[in-house]
């Protein structure tokens, strides 16, 4: 029987729904028994539930039910019977007890009508390739003529080997990967996978002069759901030595990390996931909710040889690096704050902020910089001085670090090989960090795609990596100043590991 993998080239969005539904489902389904309880309930063989990995978080779950699924064929000893149709037909029948809402019913119903349509042709297939196998034999085609039967179209590129597949969530992600090449992108070619999505390829030289080809793709839309379907169909199609996610992230300014850094994930986990148990108080007669989350944690690590090569690795990269480094407002609003200061102090010696040589280059947000000193009320709302407040912060400041550059941006950044923290939304939250040290002392970075790229790995069993510049901190002050800086010295650092690295350790 050919192609009897009838669920193998699913479409990206009926995928997704798919993994929604089934999230919904098994979410509210307690344990391991229970999991397994479902499945044996809507018929499912006992094969197919024995190569199930049961005790894992429901992401991972789902990623791997999915996956299997997909790859499960159609026998023709049992020609009517696919898994996945079995349990969306169990679903069906009790909508109620499963909450199933009308997209639930509607692309399960779907998905079972697209099973029945291609089992219907695989068994119209079979019995015509049985009677000719009756009745004569099939001669090859010869070389200039087509096959008498048509195969599926070619995704993949000319090359035979693809070494890397580096994944970002957004598109000026990918942009800033693909302006790596220094030729505005230009180097890339487009190719469509299986779905019609597309990705791109383009070839680097690694240092001992092999060759190593990229490709690169994004997702239609940001989070783990998205990034893990991409991710998976393109490991399936393109059989990549290795995966790697480039992009942005919020760091902890209280660990050192600073606007611009590099964080290499040595550790990601999966930060808002666990189990959720809400109470109720009754005070001044009002039914004030209360919850907690228990939390369940799993880790998805990075090579330790590859972080130990991370951890010594040279600084000539930073010469690669175009865009230029913003000034940080704190930067800018200090400069402006100390400047002031010496001229109130001095005006005879010192020149006015507005008039210093240094201001286009030390505070080139200028009006911005104005605007939230008012906000902090270090600066008076109707002229340019300095408040109280603000004249016992830099006499302060100055007594503490005996100099008035404190302030200064580094002039490059750093790389942190650390622990990063994937969370189901966007964080503007000053405690953020403080939240997950709970559960993870040495966190840095948190952002939104990390754990996916982690749990496909492991089930392709690839090594990855995972580089995130810092754009901001999570906090009231969350904005995207740093957001193309950070974007592009993550793409910069990513490919000179890949280029730098001995390739024993990067094919190990």
């Amino acid at each position: 029987m050919t192609n009897s993998r009838i669920f193998s080239d699913l479409p990206q969005d009926d995928l997704i729904q798919l993994e929604r539904l089934l999230e919904n489902i098994f979410i509210d389904i307690d344990g391991i028994s229970g999991r397994r309880g479902i499945l044996r309930n809507a018929g499912i063989d006992k094969y197919f539930i024995a190569n199930l990995y049961f005790n894992l978080d429901i992401n991972e779950f789902i990623t791997i039910l999915v996956s299997k699924f997909k790859d499960y064929s159609v026998s023709s000893r049992k020609a009517d019977y696919h898994p996945l149709m079995a349990l969306l037909d169990y679903l069906l029948k009790q909508p109620e007890k499963y909450n199933l809402e009308e997209t639930d019913i509607e692309i399960a119903n779907k998905i079972i009508s697209i099973g029945k349509r291609r089992i219907k042709e695989l068994n119209i297939g079979e019995l015509k390739i049985g009677e000719l196998n009756t009745e004569i034999s099939v001669p090859t085609s010869p070389p200039n003529n087509p096959s008498p039967i048509s195969s599926r179209p070619d995704t993949k590129p000319p090359s035979s080997t693809i070494d890397i597949l580096i994944i970002t969530a957004l598109k000026d992600e990918l942009d800033a990967l693909k302006n790596c090449d220094n030729q505005s992108g230009n180097t890339w070619q487009e190719f469509k996978d299986s779905s019609n999505f597309p990705y791109y390829k383009t070839t680097l030289n690694h240092k001992n002069g092999t060759q190593l080809n990229i490709l690169a793709a994004r997702p239609p839309e940001m989070g783990e759901n998205y990034t893990n379907n991409l991710a998976t169909r393109l490991i399936s199609e393109l059989k990549p030595s290795c995966l790697a996610m480039t992009g942005v992230c919020a760091g902890n300014k209280e660990k050192k990390v600073f606007l611009g850094d590099v964080i290499v994930a040595k550790e990601v986990f999966k930060f808002d996931y666990g189990k959720l148990v809400a109470y109720y108080e009754s005070i001044d007669n009002q039914q004030i909710r209360n919850k907690e989350i228990f939390h369940e944690i799993r880790t998805y690590n990075l090579n330790f040889k590859w972080k130990l090569a991370i951890e010594d690795f040279p600084q000539d990269w930073l010469n690669t690096i175009k865009t230029p480094r913003p000034k940080s407002y704190y930067h800018q609003e200090r400069w402006l704050l100390h400047k002031l200061y010496n001229f109130q102090q001095q005006p005879d010696k010192y020149s006015s902020p507005d008039q210093h040589p240094e201001r286009q280059t030390e505070c080139p947000d200028w009006r911005e910089a104005i605007q939230r000193l008012k906000k902090q009320e270090l600066l008076k709302t109707d002229s340019l001085e300095l408040t109280e407040k603000a004249v016992k912060e830099i006499k302060n400041e100055r007594l503490e670090y005996l100099e008035n550059q404190r302030y200064k941006d580094p002039l490059n950044p750093e790389i942190h090989p650390g622990v990063i923290a994937t969370t189901s939304k966007v964080q503007k939250d000053p405690q953020l960090f403080q939240r997950i040290e709970k559960l993870q002392r040495k966190i840095l970075g948190v952002e939104m795609e990390g754990a996916a790229i982690g749990v496909v790995g492991a089930i392709s069993e690839i090594p990855i990596i995972i580089v995130k510049g810092v754009q901001d901190y999570a906090d009231h002050d969350k904005n995207d100043q740093f957001r193309e800086y950070a974007a592009e010295v993550s793409a910069r650092f990513l490919l000179a590991f890949f280029t730098t690295i001995s390739v024993d350790l990067l094919t190990s």
